[in-house]
Parts: C-alpha cells; structure tokens; sequence
C-alpha cells in the first residue's frame, strides 16, 4: 500500500517537477506541516524538523513569525487588498518611502513586482536605458533567475544546450578577479550584475577590497554597479544590506524573498534618482499585474521593521560568530571529507570533497531532524543558513548533530583509506581517496563454510533475504513479476513493480523503470569456494537518472545499500551457523568469513571503480 508521503511524490512527479520529487523522496523528506520559528511540523508523522537552512532565504524570519502573521491578518481585516493601479495605495507608497529609508536616502526610488527574476529583469532595463549601453557583465557562477535575461546572465551551460541560444551582449568574468573585469568594461557595458555574496556558486565571499574597486571601475567606464541581494539583503550578513559590510553603494540593489516575510511573493529594485530618470520619459517601462499589491506590501513593512531592529541584528551578529567558529573547527578536524569552509554572518558553506559525501551527510541529517540542502550549482557544499531568529539552544542542537555526522562520515572515510593503505582494498579510483559513502554498484563478498546448495536453499524460498530495499526479507516469495513489491528506502515504506529471478547460481530482481527509479537491481550469487564452502558475492545497482545529481542521491542510496547489506549478511551467517541441517554440511576446517580479494569488475568509462573487499567502494 502506497503511503501518503509515496502519493505526493508520485503526483508530483506525474504533473510538476519528476526530479525533485525523486530528491526529497529519497533523501527522506517528509510531508510539510505547520511550522512556528525555526521547527517546522512532519504532517504525516507529527516529528518536528529543525532548520539550518532558511529555503534560499525566504524563511529568513522563521516559519509563521507572530509580527508578520498579524500583519497579514491586519491587513486582511482592512479589506483593503486589491490594486486598482490608478488609485493611490497608501501601503505600496509607505512601503517605498520606508525602502528610501533604508538606504539612508542613498536609493530613494523603488519598483516592486512579484519574483526576484522579474525584479533582476527591470534593474537591467533601467540600465539599459539610464545609459543607452546594451552590455551586462556578469560572473561564472552567479544566480540570478529563471527568466530568460536572468539565464542569460548566469550562462549555465547545460541550460544553454537546452534553452540557447540565450539573449545577447551578456559576458562573464571570474567572481573576484578585477583585471578581467578591468578588460572587459568597455563603453558597451551597462551595468555589471552582481551577488555580494555568491550563495549558489557555493556561498563565495568576495575578496577583500573587491567590491570596492568593482564600484570604482564601474564609475570609470561609466557603467552601472547592480548588486543582487536576494538572499543577503535584511540582515543576512549582519547588516541590513550586504553592500554596507563592504563599504560600497550600488547604483541599483535587488531585493526579495525575505522581503515577503515567508508568506507572500514580493521583491524590488531600488536605485537612484538618476537611473531612475527613465521612469520621467518612459512612464510605462515597468508593468507588474499583482506587484505590489496591499497584502504584500503591509507584510514588506513588517519584514523591513525586523530587520531594522538593533536587537535583531545584534542578535544576527551573535549567532553569526557561534556557527562561524563552530564550523570553522568542524572543517579543521574533518580535512578528510572538507575541502573548505566559507561563510559571512550567518550565510556560510562546507565543501565536501565529492558529492556523495553531501548526499551522506543530507540524508543523515534529514535522519536526524535536522533539514539543510546543497548550493544549486555546486551540489558538494553544505548550505548552513539557518533562519535569523533560531534560539542559541535550537542552533547549538542543530550544530552537534551535524558535528556528530561530519565525524560519522569522517571515521568511514578514513577507515576506507587505512584499509587501502594496508592492501585489503584495492587503489581508490580518485586522488582525494575512497569516497565517504559508497556509490552503485554496491558490492559484497563474502566466503562462508558451507556448500553453495545450502546457501542456494535458503535463497531460492526466500529470494529477498539479501536485498537491502526489501519491506520483509524473510517472507517466501516465488519468483516473476510483483506489481506491488513492498520495498523500503531508509525508514520509508515504499511500493514499485518488481521482478525476481531464480538463477542457477543465485537470485536476481529488477525494479521496473517509474518515478523512482530508472534501473534497480540487486543480485546475489553463489558459488563453490576453492578448498570448500561457498563464497557469496552480493551486487546493488541503480541509476535515478537525476543527472548531475545522481552522486550526490547516489551518497544516500549507497549508505543505505550499504548498511542494508552489511546486516542482512550477518543476519544470514548467524541463520546458517544455527540451522541444525547446515551444521553437518559445513565443512570440516572452520573456514573463517574474512573477505577475499578478487579483480574489481569491469567498469564503464566515468563510473566509480569498486574496491577488491568486503566493500568494494567506500565504507560507510
């Protein structure tokens, strides 16, 4: 029986979006409920998951903050919810003027529409206009979007094989690098679109100095300084705006997420009376149907009061210096698994040194409680971002379960790398040594003191006794197809159609190809050993066909592969010592059950070389 959790994900995949649903199904993410602070509610099983991530910034203020729910329902209560775009709305003027105010005057002008990619959208085309140039600079790895423009200065390429050709006269310099810029500032350039802080790239601080010297070679060519701040911006960073961290002021600045308090879709572009000159020739340049309607701006209101508050910042800055320490030292005693740790305020990253260590660790965490995510272009780094009024207990607690799982993850690791040292596995295929978790195919072998046709009875009434996704290993099952295979993945209840073979040597099942996975399979063979017994190779195979993300769900399945694997062949072992009639079939030398070394297997070209034991790729 499919549970509620396996109905959303399947609908989802069937009319939204295929490959998120198969992420948060597999990494374990539950079914959203309520939410208060920094918890927030599994509908389905009532455990309460505590955040170190504030989903991209929009729950920079928590789940459901008292002061921006009774501003909705103030708001609501009024009446007053729709635009008229002719009248006057006095929240949409308030809200601009207390925008101007935030800037200390230095941007007294805002237009405020919906989403951040339309807000990015109409900061280029006041550049546009404000200088007559069509160039915009960019930098690699930068996010700034979804809509076309927005991708277009981003120039991913696996969106440009998909979406390209992208619009013209966008270029990209390296994120710190000034004499690239420098070269590339001709009198083409309208503006050159910038994070303060590149969270997506992998949370990148720039360097010391950088923007500065960015704001004065744009002054020099004549060229506009756009600074995206949709997740830097109300306090982030320790500073209402980021841009005050560094000294600077941009020509244009972008806001967004936070802005909208959680709850509702808002976001702006401020900027200067003279960009904002076009607004006077072109009144009608700008155009956003329900952009900054009543409800949303009363919330905006409320979202800039927080985050003006001295004690709100104060405490940002506190917070800040606790998860900015505590990382730090996390990164210097884990060298093994992190490659870096980067951060401001309470925006920071750690990079593991491949992506199935982040998928370890995520699914860990989810295990835990405890909810996080990876940088979008660059899956190896830990997002720790947790929403700005989490309580010192609540991120102290958030805090030491990572610690323990980054520790967990590091002793696997260096296990796996002691155990290639000393010979009993074979040469990792990567100069950074064995991975932290194992990737397909998940193999075991193992040498036991009986004859293959006592371990072929056992497998032949009970062909699931050696598959770690299995609901009920022990339960008889004849071979051919199981439309609704009771399956497991972690702690999940799972059902796909399934089919299960009797072979000469062993048994063999296949998941059919769904939402879930593309191909599954898991096989066990059993064979004569030399000198007697039997020696039992156990292989997992799988592809999600998430694409650049198949190492990093790939993390989670292999641990869970793995550690299935591992207690069902202990499990078997223990059942074949007892059994009175395999007692008399074992051979009469004890044979020990150390794990053997054969050959790895033949692997096709970029797919990770197992090891030559028990574990032929990384423990975990």
């Amino acid at each position: 029986m499919r549970t509620r959790r396996q109905l959303l994900a399947e609908t989802k995949a069937a009319h939204n979006h295929p490959a998120y649903a198969k992420m948060a199904f597999v990494m374990g993410c539950g079914v959203q409920g309520e939410g208060r602070g920094s918890r927030v509610l599994d509908d389905e099983e009532g455990t309460p998951y505590l955040a170190l991530f504030d989903q991209y910034g929009n729950q920079s203020f928590g789940y459901s903050h008292p002061r921006i729910v009774a501003a909705v329902r103030e708001q609501l209560d009024t009446g007053v919810l729709n635009s008229t775009k002719i009248m006057f709305e006095e929240v949409q003027i308030r809200l601009s003027a207390r925008l101007a105010e935030a800037t200390g005057q230095r941007l007294p002008y805002s237009y405020l529409a919906n989403g951040g990619g339309e807000t990015i959208d109409n900061a280029l085309k006041l550049a546009r206009a404000a200088t007559g140039r069509p160039g915009v600079i960019s930098a690699r790895g930068c996010f700034h979007g979804k809509t076309f423009a927005t991708l277009s200065a981003s120039d991913r390429p696996e969106h440009r094989e998909l979406l390209g050709p992208f619009m013209e006269h966008f270029r990209q310099v390296d994120f710190g690098d000034l004499d690239e810029l420098a070269a590339a500032l001709d009198d083409t350039v309208a503006a050159v679109l910038l994070e303060p802080v590149q969270a997506e790239a992998g949370v990148i601080v720039p360097p010391p100095g950088y923007l500065q010297e960015v704001r004065r070679l744009c002054t020099e060519a004549g060229a506009l300084l756009v600074l995206d701040e949709m997740q830097t911006a109300f306090g982030r960073c320790g500073t209402f705006f980021a841009y005050e961290q560094f000294g600077v002021t941009p020509d244009l600045v972008c806001v967004g997420k936070a802005f909208g308090g959680g709850v509702l879709p808002l976001s702006a572009v401020l900027g200067t009376k003279e960009v904002w000159e076009v607004l006077r020739v072109l009144p009608s340049t700008f155009g956003s149907s329900l952009g900054g309607n009543p409800l949303s701006c009363r919330v905006g209101l409320e979202s800039i009061a927080i985050a003006s508050d001295e004690a709100f910042l104060t405490g940002v800055k506190e917070r800040a210096r606790t998860i900015d320490e505590r990382l730090s030292a996390a990164a210097h005693r884990h060298r093994a698994i992190v490659t870096e740790h980067r951060g401001i305020g309470m925006m920071h990253g750690l990079e593991f040194t491949d992506g199935a260590t982040a998928g370890f660790v995520l699914g860990r965490l989810l295990e835990e409680g405890v909810t996080s995510t990876y940088s979008l272009y660059h899956a190896n780094v830990l997002r720790v971002q947790p929403p700005m009024v989490i309580s010192e207990a609540d991120l102290d607690q958030g805090l030491s379960v990572l610690e323990g799982i980054l520790a967990e993850a590091d002793g696997t690791k260096t296990a796996a790398a002691r155990a290639s040292a000393d010979g009993t596995r074979s040469a990792p295929a990567s100069a950074e040594g064995p991975p932290t978790a194992e990737l397909s195919p998940v193999t075991r072998t193992v040498r036991l003191p009986y004859p293959p046709a006592a371990v072929m009875g056992l497998l032949r009434t009970r062909p699931h006794l050696l598959d770690p996704f299995a609901a009920d290993n022990g339960v008889p099952a004849a071979a051919g197809r199981e439309p609704e295979f009771a399956g497991r993945l972690g702690g999940d209840a799972v059902v796909w159609a399934d089919r299960t073979e009797l072979l000469d040597d062993g048994v063999r099942s296949s998941a059919e190809a769904d939402w879930l996975w593309h191909t599954l399979e898991r096989r066990a063979t059993v064979t004569a050993a030399p000198g007697g017994g039997s020696q039992l190779d156990v292989r997992v195979t799988w592809d999600t066909d998430s694409g650049s993300y198949e190492d990093m769900l790939g993390g989670r399945i292999g641990f869970l592969a793995g550690t299935g694997l591992d207690a069902l062949i202990t499990a078997l072992t223990a059942e074949l010592a007892t059994r009175p009639d395999t007692q008399e079939l074992a051979t009469q030398e004890p044979i020990t059950q150390e794990p053997i070394t054969q050959q790895p297997d033949a692997q096709e070209p970029n797919t990770p070389q197992p090891d030559t034991q028990e574990r032929k790729s990384g423990d975990t």
